[in-house]
């Protein structure tokens, strides 16, 4: 008995160290808050940096929250929010000069499909009809007006363009007939397909534009840019276990998505494609985006790449990772 008790006077230290260990180290983990627009692929990198533990590996407590676009943009303004993963919304805040910048790309391209009605066969049919999106003023949006453009359909006058939520509102939207047509990406395009809903066009086939990617404040940038090099970090590491472990990010797609695992390998084969390398920024679609902004007056002609996008930070992170 009292070799028990002699043991358990030397045991209980050692215990409690490998009890309070990990609980120290989460507690020294900092708290980032992380805004996303919706809940579809554009963000599986984000989903698969926290569900995967990359956030934690850098030293953060990554906090994500749903907001629209514009609700992300004023999070980030008013310090609510450390960071948003919108590029299109932080691109445009920015060139009208809010101290805002965008600091990397996840998806190169949209992935964004127009799903219609069975009855409707062409985006040019689509004249006089109503088509979900998103939000206004998102990518999404903005990504069915050029498509709608490209094909013929002028956004203002030829159709109704209504903004309805996030991806899987659309897609019940759509089923129940409140709209003709919804611009949504996997899993929801694929779904759509699936129950027989024509997919008219997809966005990937005409633009070039970016599309989710990492935006930050300049005051961030500036005060604690150890922080936003560990967030751009821990989402390249996501990137790279995304292209490199198919089976490890269809199972995020399944449980982030609740769908059986087919449906993931399938949304994960659609998308795959489309992610970024390695996060940098390419400066060509910035600009192509600018030019379109500059095209309908809403910024101004002089508004350069560099006024909306910190390059700087991405090549400092990649050059430490040997990149």
């Amino acid at each position: 008995m009292a070799l028990f008790q002699s043991s358990a006077r030397y045991l209980t230290p050692f215990l409690l160290f490998f009890v309070l260990i990990p609980a120290l180290a989460i507690q020294a983990q900092e708290k980032v808050r992380i805004t996303y627009a919706s809940n579809s692929l554009a963000f599986l990198v984000a989903f698969i940096a926290k569900d995967r533990g990359f956030y934690a590996k850098n030293g953060l407590n990554a906090e994500l929250v749903r907001v629209q676009p514009g609700v992300a943009i004023a999070a980030l303004l008013s310090g609510d929010a450390d960071y948003a993963e919108v590029l299109g919304s932080a691109i445009r805040s920015a060139a009208k000069g809010a101290p805002i910048r965008a600091v990397s790309t996840t998806i190169r391209a949209p992935f964004f499909s127009l799903a219609a009605d069975p009855g409707i066969r062409s985006v040019r049919d689509l004249k006089g009809r109503s088509i979900g999106v998103t939000a206004v003023g998102g990518t999404n949006y903005i990504c069915t007006r050029l498509l709608l453009q490209h094909f013929g359909v002028d956004p203002e006058r030829e159709a109704k363009i209504i903004p309805i939520g996030d991806e899987k509102l659309l897609y019940e939207a759509l089923k129940i007939r409140r709209v003709d047509a919804v611009m949504v990406g996997p899993p929801f395009s694929v779904l759509l397909k699936r129950e027989g809903f024509p997919l008219l066009a997809h966005t990937a086939q005409v633009l070039s534009i970016p599309f989710v990617g990492l935006s930050a404040t300049v005051d961030k940038l500036r005060q604690n840019r150890s922080q936003v090099k560990r967030v751009f970090k821990a989402e390249v590491e996501a990137l790279r276990y995304l292209q490199e472990n198919p089976a490890g990010a269809a199972e995020v797609i399944r449980k982030r998505f609740a769908m059986d695992e087919a449906m993931a390998r399938e949304s994960y084969a659609v998308v795959v494609d489309a992610f970024s390398k390695d996060g940098r920024i390419q400066a060509e679609g910035v600009e192509d985006l600018l030019n379109l902004e500059k095209k309908e007056g809403l910024i101004a002609k002089s508004v350069t790449v560099d006024q909306v996008v910190d390059f700087s930070l991405g090549e400092e992170v990649l050059k430490e990772m040997g990149r």
